[in-house]
């Protein structure tokens, strides 16, 4: 149907009805389902509406093969990413959307997702429900915070993704007071740390190796990752670094030889090739986990991602580059005062070659470590195994 029908048909019927449509498509009555039984051991994890295998859920999952847990685990893919994405042999597969999906939840004790839920059965009362929240630390502000620029059918998912959890997971006193203040959400926060982040706190040799090998990076060679977030109009326009002249002053200001990983946001990805890459500059935007390319980075240049404060927990330096700030601000308004954060900010390609050739490492670890302890921050480096252990004391 296209987008002129689609809105005919909506001003035809009545707003209640085009709400039961909804719902009844996306799963929300089956409640025939209820007539298998809850499987005890059976888990069910979803990544931001299908997509990939990553973020929080990889990484609890990844615990309990760690720890040989006897557990039926099922992750839900959309339909062209089966085949495509790598997943342990132990973790069976359903499509995202599917009545098999459907069934997979409707059975599970455990339901693990990072994004508001959006196509389930009814939950049963024996279900248990693990919002464990793709976003962390937040600089643009989020849902409630924003309510009246998100729209009303988000607002309700959201609300009630919130009333059907049972469990959030947080990393800072700074995120449980935003779940608080904007999620619609009054039942237990466990302070954790994010399972995604434990790589980071640990600094897992093993996947620097991986990723300095899958792009062909020698171990004596640095690596800066670019990762600007999404514009709300997708323009590429502000991403305007001149990666050559970069490179030069890494090379001046650190020594050695530098590479860049570009990482596009997900929204934009499908634009990657607007960007001139070479042996050196290479586009890192389809690479499996972001979290990888963290752990194997040198040095984070981003503009208003959330990625910023995660890549604080390696210690390692953050430069902002944001060419469109004002402009930004009006689309989203910010949680901290940008230019009061402890990342020196660059508004232009001269900014950023001077703050690089003035950088003081001392000088910025102090800022950051009071920062981060103003945050309230819980990252040990131990999120998954404490995560795994609530879920064991769930299904025992």
């Amino acid at each position: 149907m296209n987008t002129n029908i689609r809105n005919i048909v909506k001003k035809a019927l009545p707003q209640k009805l085009i709400e039961f449509i909804k719902r009844f498509v996306n799963g929300n009555y089956s409640y025939f389902f209820w007539i298998f039984p809850v499987k005890r051991n059976k888990i069910v994890v979803c990544n931001y509406y299908g997509k990939g295998y990553g973020d929080n859920g990889k990484y609890i999952v990844e615990e309990i093969l760690r720890q040989k847990l006897n557990y039926d685990i099922v992750w839900l893919l959309k339909n062209d990413l089966i085949g495509r994405s790598e997943l342990p042999l132990q973790v069976r597969v359903a499509k995202y959307g599917s009545l098999r999906a459907l069934y997979e939840l409707a059975t599970a004790k455990i339901w693990i997702n990072n994004s508001r839920i959006a196509f389930n059965p009814p939950k049963r009362k024996k279900q248990y429900y693990i919002q464990t929240w793709h976003g962390g630390i937040a600089l643009k502000q989020v849902e409630k915070d924003v309510e009246s620029r998100l729209n009303k059918d988000y607002i309700e998912s959201a609300k009630y993704d919130s009333y059907i959890a049972n469990l959030f997971i947080s990393n800072s006193t700074f995120c449980t007071n935003m779940y608080r203040s904007a999620f619609w959400y009054n039942s237990e926060i466990l302070e954790i740390g994010s399972p995604r982040c434990d790589i980071l706190v640990n600094q897992d040799k093993e996947i620097i190796k991986r990723v300095r090998k899958h792009f062909k990076i020698d171990e004596n060679s640095h690596i800066l990752i670019y990762a600007p977030t999404f514009r709300a109009d997708s323009s590429t326009q502000v991403y305007n670094i001149d990666f050559n002249r970069l490179m030069k002053v890494l090379d001046g200001k650190f020594g050695g030889q530098w590479n860049i990983l570009v990482r596009l946001h997900p929204n934009i990805s499908s634009k990657d090739s607007f960007m001139q890459y070479t042996s050196k500059i290479i586009n890192a935007t389809n690479y499996t986990d972001m979290y990888d390319l963290l752990v194997a980075g040198d040095i984070l240049i981003t503009d208003y991602s959330s990625t910023m404060f995660e890549f604080s927990f390696t210690h390692k330096p953050v430069i902002l580059y944001a060419a469109d700030i004002e402009s930004y601000v009006q689309d989203r308004n910010f949680y901290f005062d940008i230019r009061s954060l402890p990342y020196p900010l660059a508004e232009n390609n001269d900014q950023l070659i001077n703050i690089i050739e003035k950088f003081d490492l001392n000088k910025y670890s102090k800022s950051l470590k009071n920062f981060l302890t103003d945050l309230g921050i819980k990252e040990n480096g131990t999120a998954s195994h404490q995560i795994v252990e609530r879920i064991k004391k769930i299904i025992s």
